[in-house]
């Protein structure tokens, strides 16, 4: 593995943009960086000159790209996402799964758990979104196959998964509060979502361990001016709080509210991509359900928005667009709060000597020019 520099760039931390430095990668890790007139003599060079590196994005909530699912339960899911992710900016992503019939679920689980690292974007674990979700607001995830949080049968479904389960999305308002610790006490990152709670059901759930809220408003109760809902205890409380900037899942005002509101802190970019993300429109499956895409969009056939065509990329141009946001503010939304989120800031999200080398490099109109990986470029 030889040595990677990268000159003339700006280093985009999630506190800070630091002008005309460069950046040295070496054995998969960032070695070290200062501003240009230090700047060593490397062979392995990239020149980006009025461009920003920043660290790459960690998906939180993709459920597919490149033609495969991650209930596909299929090696090829993960040697195609991996090799895809990357040419949309993103360096690492969490597999997820959705609500389905039982034994899908764990056949989908056994295939991650069997995940060895090889290339292309890494796999840092399974979010489970459903099954233990509200029939009140299921979106794309089928209703019938919903089923009441169950403390051991999530313990079940982590076993089978290798411990690989980090986050996963339930509907807190269905738990009297086993589910909850069970999720804290297995590692899990609980998050609400799909789900009809009262503002005081979240507060409390809050109290004891909540700390994320999947897709900003979609599949939840909304803002009421008599109950604030999930809307509103994500604008009001502390959880690390998921959106899709799209245009489509939210209007550019509303995302504009929520980075306002709830500030680039706590807000998270993902994609919720579905298998369609990077292919042409027609129709495909998510969950068994066929979804026809056409454009940017993603339906069922009752025109329900299944996922999305999402890339990390297109994500951070439209947030710059829609909110005027800074590129320090889309470090912290794309890979430092995720990394907050994991536990893992000592190695991603973060640009440090030590830190892993997986990088992207923009330009000033949010183009990805660049993604490294292991300190290699891939793309």
């Amino acid at each position: 593995m030889m040595a990677l520099l990268i000159r003339n760039t700006n280093l985009v931390t999630h506190e800070t943009i630091l002008k005309d430095h460069w950046l040295l990668c070496n054995k998969g890790r960032i070695e070290d960086y200062g501003p240009m007139d230090s700047c060593p003599d490397v062979d392995n060079a990239i020149d980006a000159e009025n461009m920003h590196i920043l660290p790459g994005a960690i998906e939180l909530h993709i459920h597919g790209a490149n033609g495969v699912d991650a209930m596909d339960a299929d090696m090829e899911y993960l040697e195609k996402i991996s090799a895809h992710l990357p040419s949309t900016g993103s360096t690492a992503f969490l597999a997820t799964t959705m609500t389905a019939p039982f034994a899908d679920i764990e056949r989908a689980l056994i295939n991650l758990s069997d995940y060895k690292y090889t290339s292309g974007a890494k796999l840092l674990g399974i979010h489970l979104e459903g099954p233990f979700i509200s029939t009140g607001h299921p979106g794309a995830q089928d209703p019938s196959h919903i089923a009441i949080p169950d403390a051991e049968a999530l313990r079940h479904l982590q076993d089978l998964s290798g411990d690989r389960i980090r986050l996963v999305t339930y509907a807190p308002e269905e738990d009297e509060g086993a589910f909850l610790e069970a999720l804290l006490a297995l590692g899990i990152v609980p998050s609400a979502g799909h789900t009809d709670a009262t503002y005081d059901t979240l507060k409390k759930a809050q109290d004891n361990g909540l700390s994320h809220i999947t897709h900003l408003y979609n599949g939840m109760r909304g803002l009421h001016h008599r109950e604030p809902g999930v809307v509103g205890f994500s604008y009001l409380e502390q959880p690390y709080v998921e959106i899709i900037v799209d245009g489509i899942h939210s209007r550019p005002e509303m995302v504009k509210l929520a980075y306002e509101t709830i500030t680039p802190e706590r807000l998270i970019l993902i994609t919720d991509a579905m298998r369609a993300q990077g292919l042409p429109d027609g129709e495909y499956d998510l969950g068994g359900q066929a979804v026809h895409v056409s454009g940017n969009e993603a339906r069922l056939s009752d025109g329900t928005l299944a996922g999305s065509v999402l890339t990390m990329q297109q994500a951070i141009s439209n947030m710059r667009d829609f909110t005027g946001c800074s590129w320090p503010d889309i470090v912290r939304m794309t890979a430092y709060n995720p990394a907050v989120e994991l536990g893992l800031t000592d190695t991603k999200g973060i640009i440090r000597q030590g830190a892993d080398a997986d990088l992207v490099i923009y330009d000033e109109a949010s183009n990805l020019k660049h993604t490294i990986i292991n300190g290699e470029k891939v793309f």
